[in-house]
C-alpha cells in the first residue's frame, strides 16, 4: 500500500490513489445501476484526502438522493437557458419591444405568467433565479462548460479536473449562500473562496493551483465566447512557501547507482525490470516505452511516435545493452505489434495510459526494496519514482561530459531525451545560446546521439547479488 496510515470512513486505496466511496441504498440500486458511487482524489496523502472527502461525499450523496428541490432546480435552469437561447436568436422577446397598440405584448405576458407560476409552485427565490437566467442577468456556473468542451480538444483527465474544480466552487457558494453564477464570482469573491477553500484548510499549494488554473482557463473562454468581462482568477495563484533547510531535499531526483543496483537485482517481475532497463539506457518516459512497437525498434534505433510535446517525437540510437531485450521481445511479432504486448489496452475514453499497471507494480517493488525517500512523514510523494530512471540517464550523460567524453554536447542530451531546450536549461542545468542552439541548429546527428547514449553505463551488480529471473 502507498501508506501505512489507516484510511478513514468513505475512503479506500485505488492503485496509488485514494478514492471516496459512498454506498447506494439497496432500494435505489436498481435505479442507479451500481451499489457504490466512487470518485478518485488527486492525492496519495491520507490527511489531505480526509479534508477533500467532505465536499465529494456531499456531492455524491446529493446526486444520489435526487431530492425534489434539486430536480426542480435543474429542470428550471434548463428551461431558463432555453428561453435565453431563443431570446438571443431573436425568436422570443421578454420586453415591451413588440407591444401592440393597446400596450399588450403576448410574449412578454407569457414570460411573466411563467415566472408567476414558478413563484406559486416553488417560491420567490426559484422564480427570481429563473428570470435572472432567462434574461441573461445570471449564468449558472457550469451551464456552458459542455459547450467549451465541444469546442476545445481537451483530454478526458483535464475535463474531469475542470468539473471537480467547478464542483468545489459550487459547493462553497452553497455553503456561503453566494449565487452559483458566473456573474457573482468577482475578483473579491474569488479571493475569499481561495482563502476559505485552500488557505484556511491548508490544502497543498500544487493542488490549489491546479484548481485555480482550471477556473482561470474556463473564465478565459467565457470572456471570448460569452462576453464575461472580468476573469477573477487572473493572478490568483498561491505562492509556494520558501523551502526550509529540512524541506530542501524534498524534490525529485535521479536514482543513485546503489539504488540502480538494488532495483535491477531485486525487481521480481520481468516486465517491470525490462521497462526499467529501457528507460535507464534511453531516457524514455514510462509511457514512451509502453508505446513502442516492434517496428519502432528496428535497425538499432528507438523511434518515439507519441509524446507529450512535439520535441518528444524523436528517433535515437538504441543502447547496445538493450539489443538482447529488444530482440527477445520482437521475435515472432509483426512490426505494428507492441514491444511490450503484455499490457492491456485501456477502455476507450479512459484517461489511464496503458503504462499505468507498470507504474503501480514498479512502485510496489521499489518500496519493497527500500528505495524511497521523503523529507518528512507529511510529504505526499517520494523523491524517487519511475521517472528517476530518466533523470539517472541524464545525470550519467552529464557525468560523461564532465569526465571528458567526446562526440556529444549537453544539447545532444536534450535531443536524446526529447526536451525543448530553447529556454536554455536541461533539467535545471544552464545551457548557453538557448534560441540559437535549441531551434536554429536543428536536431543533432545520430553519431552524436550514439556517443551520448553509449556514455551511459549501468553499474555492475555487487558481488553476491544476482539479477532476479522473475516471471
Amino acid at each position: 500500500m502507498p501508506s501505512l496510515k489507516k484510511l478513514g470512513t468513505h475512503l479506500e486505496w485505488h492503485g496509488n490513489r485514494i478514492r471516496v466511496v459512498v454506498r447506494v441504498p439497496p432500494s435505489m440500486v436498481a435505479k442507479v445501476g451500481k451499489t457504490k458511487l466512487k470518485e478518485t482524489l488527486n492525492t496519495t496523502d491520507v490527511l489531505e484526502a480526509e479534508r477533500e472527502k467532505v465536499d465529494v461525499i456531499r456531492r455524491l450523496r446529493s446526486s444520489l438522493q435526487g431530492t425534489k428541490a434539486t430536480v426542480v432546480r435543474a429542470s428550471l435552469t434548463d428551461q431558463a437557458l432555453e428561453v435565453k437561447r431563443l431570446r438571443e436568436a431573436g425568436q422570443l422577446r421578454t420586453d415591451d419591444a413588440g407591444a401592440e397598440a393597446d400596450g399588450s405584448d403576448p410574449e412578454d405576458d407569457a414570460f411573466q405568467a411563467t415566472v408567476e407560476f414558478i413563484e406559486h409552485q416553488h417560491g420567490a427565490e426559484e422564480a427570481e433565479r429563473f428570470a435572472a437566467v432567462a434574461l441573461g442577468i445570471s449564468t449558472p456556473l457550469t451551464s456552458l462548460v459542455d459547450r467549451w468542451f465541444a469546442e476545445k480538444d481537451l483530454s478526458i483527465g483535464y475535463k474531469e479536473d475542470i468539473r471537480r474544480a467547478l464542483a468545489r466552487l459550487e459547493a462553497w457558494c452553497g455553503r456561503t449562500r453566494i449565487p452559483k453564477s458566473v456573474e457573482a464570482i468577482t475578483q473579491r469573491m474569488a479571493g475569499r473562496y481561495i482563502h476559505d477553500q485552500f488557505v484556511s484548510e491548508r490544502v497543498d499549494v500544487n493542488t490549489a493551483n491546479k484548481d485555480l488554473s482550471c477556473l482561470r482557463s474556463y473564465w478565459k473562454w467565457l470572456g471570448k465566447r460569452h462576453g464575461t468581462k472580468e476573469n477573477p482568477w487572473t493572478g490568483q495563484s498561491l505562492e509556494k512557501p520558501k523551502l526550509r533547510r529540512e524541506a530542501a531535499s524534498a524534490r525529485k531526483r535521479p536514482f543513485t547507482d546503489e539504488e540502480v543496483r538494488r532495483l535491477l537485482a531485486g525487481i521480481r517481475s520481468r516486465r517491470e525490470r525490462e521497462f526499467s532497463m529501457m528507460s535507464a539506457l534511453s531516457g524514455l518516459r514510462l509511457e514512451e516505452v509502453a508505446g513502442l512497437r516492434v517496428g519502432d525498434c528496428a535497425n538499432g534505433c528507438l523511434k518515439v511516435t507519441d509524446a507529450k510535446t512535439p520535441s518528444g517525437l524523436r528517433t535515437i540510437p538504441a543502447h547496445p545493452a538493450l539489443s538482447e531485450l529488444i530482440a527477445s521481445r520482437s521475435t515472432g511479432k509483426a512490426p505494428d505489434e507492441f514491444l511490450f504486448e503484455d499490457l492491456e489496452e485501456q477502455r476507450e475514453g479512459s484517461k489511464r495510459d496503458r503504462s499505468a499497471p507498470v507504474s503501480q507494480a514498479f512502485t510496489r517493488e521499489r518500496r519493497r526494496l527500500g528505495v524511497d525517500e521523503r523529507a518528512s512523514l507529511t510529504q505526499r510523494q517520494s523523491n524517487v519514482d519511475f521517472h528517476s530512471w530518466r533523470r539517472w540517464f541524464v545525470r550519467k550523460a552529464v557525468e560523461g561530459l564532465e569526465r571528458g567524453a567526446k562526440g556529444f554536447t549537453a544539447w545532444t542530451i536534450a535531443n536524446v531525451v526529447g526536451h525543448k531546450a530553447e529556454d536554455g536549461t536541461l533539467d535545471g542545468i544552464a545551457l548557453p545560446l538557448g534560441m540559437t542552439m535549441g531551434r536554429y541548429a536543428g536536431t543533432t546527428s545520430m553519431e552524436a546521439m550514439r556517443a551520448c547514449v553509449e556514455a551511459v553505463v549501468l553499474p555492475k551488480i555487487n558481488s553476491g547479488e544476482t539479477i532476479h529471473q522473475g516471471e
